[in-house]
């Protein structure tokens, strides 16, 4: 028999067992034998803790007591080998009287274990948070977990019977019938599907689905459906990819959304032969607006920069922000580069008006270069490139326009890399040098000062040309480095002049709009003028029109502090900039250089002539003198003498000289007293 058997007598004596007996109680075979007592089998059992914590004995006593009663039980125990027994007991009646008892052991470990499975899946099937559809082999739906009734909200009986294609959005029957034939196929399926709830609107739902076969048949028997609500991960998701790329200030696309754009659209334009304009634009003078009057002011201009940029185009455009005040703008499927004209024209004219930001008036400008794909370039990477290159072209034409990029931007571009990475060494290697060229009296050619000029002599090129050089120092900044150096070097030349022998005279220095924006730049004077012992009313700083009226406040304060120190000061090429009156006499300057192009031509040419002899006219009442510069000729000398000019610069009265050549030529007319 399967089941453990054994027959006790009225004495609790053991009369007849089977092999499953034994087993059953994990009893030693030697220990088994007719007419051991019931204890005796019992304490081996209670003695290894299988009917519970306690004293052996008691336990023992207490399962004689119960099988003494003789009486009909049934209970289940689990014995130390992790094996479950159903027990039942039957009393032995010999003439009514009780003579023992019969019992029986049957194993019912796998019965429980089965029982267990069965409740464990029936609370992961209604407890689990993931939704769990049961079908058919033909997908129609036999049962629903809560979870799928909360995430949808149909009942159980609104879906039983039911296809369970009713609730996943696969667009369209063609696309259903490809679904169930890759499902039949795999057996198995796992992604992304559409969920429709009882109220119409859908969610997306991380879906797998199993076959279950017959085991008998092998035949396709059932479907198991598990559905998870991915909304919050989607929503996630798209947060994390709107972050990574958006500008978290102005809420334009970043450079990474830029490149992507790229990367979707020029495929699709090279396919159906458009033409897509990229627009490269800088905003100007932003960078004093933002270090004078703070970042706060700065973002705002910029939000409101983005805003105005953002209404000028078309819903099919793209806007995007580089960073700092670099912006790019998209013009897919343009007809010609026309069109994309008439949008940077937009673009400048919405710039034009005045941006307000915490009480300040702002003004603006944009520099637009303009490339188009594919004439300028065959990928993304080079049609940007390409448009900053005219970017920088439209800010070497005075700013705020638009230039297209034209092949030949690219070498002056690349000339433009050389010259600064070469001028990167050329202080380090000593390169750079000053000459100097006198100033006279208009009226008795007595020299009164000397202006130190930069001349840079490259090992293989030779004497470069400040034209070229210059702008690109301003550019990236080296120039404040450069002008530090001129600064003390002239000092340091005069002083040395000074203590030769020759009359003091004063040395002018050209001053960069970087360098008179630097909040230490006053510092930087005095530092050249202590080191050097040079007197300070023997310097002169000459500094433009433009570089002063960037930011005409911020200038008087600083012209102030410089004319404070002794100081002399000179408005450098007056004439060529856009001074304010206004503010002009409110500079504490001493002289008026007039800009050599209005020398050039005042022989022949009476607009030039009346705008030196107004200006002289014009600083004369202002308590200023005035020196002219480039003056070649003796018809150009006296008609400058004789109205009124205080004093004169140029290659008819000396050209640049070396250090040496000039003490050697001002010694001559300056001896010390």
């Amino acid at each position: 028999m399967p089941q453990g058997i054994c027959v006790f007598d009225e004495k609790l004596c053991l009369r007849v067992w089977n092999q499953g007996f034994i087993d059953a109680l994990g009893l030693p075979p030697e220990i088994v034998c007719e007419g051991v007592h019931f204890a005796e089998l019992m304490r081996i059992p209670a003695s290894r803790g299988d009917c519970g914590p306690g004293d052996t004995e008691a336990i023992v006593e207490g399962l004689t007591a119960e099988a003494g009663k003789f009486e009909a039980q049934r209970f289940e125990r689990t014995h130390p080998s992790g094996r479950a027994y159903l027990i039942q007991r039957e009393p032995l009646l010999i003439d009514q009287q009780p003579g023992g008892f019969i019992a029986t052991y049957t194993d019912i470990s796998e019965q429980r274990a089965s029982a267990e499975r069965e409740q464990l899946a029936q609370k992961v099937y209604t407890h689990t948070p993931a939704g769990i559809i049961f079908t058919d082999e033909e997908h129609r739906i036999l049962s629903i977990n809560p979870a799928t009734t909360q995430m949808t909200g149909y009942e159980a009986f609104e879906l039983v019977g039911l296809t369970v294609f009713g609730l996943i959005d696969l667009h369209g029957e063609q696309a259903r019938q490809d679904f169930e034939a890759d499902l039949a196929q795999r057996a198995s399926w796992q992604g992304e599907l559409d969920i429709t709830r009882k109220n119409g609107k859908g969610f997306p739902a991380g879906t797998r689905v199993n076959r279950v076969d017959d085991p008998q048949s092998g035949l396709p028997a059932h479907y198991v459906w598990i559905l998870a609500d991915i909304t919050e991960h989607k929503q996630s998701e798209e947060r994390m990819r709107h972050i990574a790329q958006h500008d978290a200030l102005t809420g334009l696309p970043n450079r990474m959304a830029l490149l992507l754009r790229l990367a979707q659209l020029l495929p699709e334009a090279r396919r159906h032969g458009w033409r897509v304009a990229m627009m490269f634009l800088d905003l100007d003078r932003f960078k004093i607006i933002n270090d004078t009057l703070g970042h706060q002011i700065g973002d705002e201009l910029l939000r409101e920069v983005a805003c105005r940029l953002s209404r000028v185009v078309r819903e099919t455009d793209f806007v995007a922000r580089l960073g700092g005040d670099e912006f790019v703008i998209i013009l897919p499927g343009i007809s010609s580069a026309a069109d994309a004209a008439v949008v940077a024209g937009k673009a400048i004219a919405t710039l034009a008006s005045p941006i307000e930001a915490n009480g300040h008036e702002l003004h603006t400008s944009p520099s637009i270069g303009i490339s188009v794909f594919p004439d300028d370039g065959p990928d993304g990477d080079t049609i940007l490139k390409n448009a900053d290159t005219a970017m920088y072209h439209a800010k070497a034409a005075g700013r705020n326009n638009f230039q297209f990029f034209a092949t030949e931007m690219n070498l002056a571009t690349s000339e433009r890399l050389s010259i600064e990475h070469k001028l990167r060494h050329a202080m380090s290697r000593n390169e750079l040098a000053l000459c100097f060229q006198p100033q006279f009296k208009a009226g008795d050619i007595t020299p009164t000062g000397v202006e130190a000029l930069l001349r840079w002599h490259h090992p293989t090129e030779g004497m470069i040309s400040p034209a070229r050089f210059i702008p690109i120092a301003e550019e990236t900044g080296i120039i404040v480095e450069i002008g530090e150096w001129v600064l003390a070097t002239a000092c340091r030349e005069m002083k040395r002049w000074i203590d030769a022998g020759m009359k003091p005279i004063r040395i002018a220095v050209n001053v960069s709009a970087r360098q008179l924006r630097r909040r230490d730049f006053c510092e930087t004077v005095a530092n050249a003028l202590t080191l050097s012992g040079l007197p300070a009313e023997l310097l002169e700083l000459e500094i433009t029109e433009s570089a002063v009226m960037e930011n005409p406040q911020e200038a008087i304060l600083i012209l102030q502090r410089l004319g404070g120190m002794g100081v002399t000061l000179a408005i450098d090429d007056f004439g060529t900039g856009y001074s304010s009156l206004a503010y002009l006499k409110l500079f504490p300057i001493d002289h008026l250089k007039i800009d050599r192009s209005f020398v050039a031509d005042i022989e022949t040419d009476l607009n030039d002539r009346a705008i030196a002899f107004g200006t002289i006219a014009l600083a004369h009442s202002l308590g200023l003198k005035v020196i002219a510069e480039g003056v070649e000729t003796e018809d150009q000398l006296e008609l400058l003498r004789t109205n009124g000019c205080d004093e004169v610069q140029g290659f008819l009265l000396s050209k640049p000289l070396s250090s040496a050549a000039a003490f050697s030529f001002l010694h001559a007319r300056c001896p010390a007293e």
